[in-house]
């Protein structure tokens, strides 16, 4: 995978999918556990030399309209984020995400790049209901890969833990 590029700027797309939980929840101020996955969605077998989990069926569900039969996480975590810094995730030697809660309990999402050398380079930042992701909603952004036609890279966003 480390050969990979991550980004083909023309094709990202951004796909807001909403979960069954879409009541009120309280929204409590304070921290608020952030998890992002790195997903690899391909229509091959995993790579024997990969540690790579199957995407969990749940939040397979929410990615039923893409094409691709098989979705690995390549990598996931998770780490409290509060209104007084932001947080940035480094998901692979290649893509990095940042968060930032705004006013108004808004989230601001940056995509970022990895170029050889560590040098990161800003691909787009999306702002974000945090209320939404409280009640259980995703915010998934997806792009394909420049070196494998068929293969595409997905970054989803959700409250809560890693399991």
């Amino acid at each position: 995978m480390s050969s990979r590029s991550f980004i083909n700027l023309r094709n990202w797309i951004l796909v807001a999918v909403a979960s069954v939980a879409l009541g009120n929840a309280s929204v409590v101020a304070g921290e608020v556990p952030i998890k992002a996955q790195l997903i690899w969605g391909t229509d091959g077998a995993k790579p024997d030399d990969k540690d790579f989990k199957e995407l969990d069926p749940k939040v397979r569900e929410k990615l039923r309209h893409l094409r691709w039969k098989n979705y690995w996480v390549v990598k996931a975590k998770t780490q409290d984020i509060n209104d007084k810094e932001g947080k940035k995730f480094v998901l692979s030697e290649k893509c990095a995400v940042e968060f930032k809660e705004l006013a108004d309990d808004k989230l601001e999402v940056s995509l970022y790049t990895i170029k050889a050398g560590g040098a990161e380079k800003l691909v787009k930042t999306f702002p974000c209901s945090l209320a939404a992701l409280k009640n259980g909603e995703y915010l998934i952004l997806g792009g394909d890969d420049k070196e494998k036609w068929d293969d595409a890279w997905i970054v989803i966003i959700t409250c809560g833990k890693v399991k």
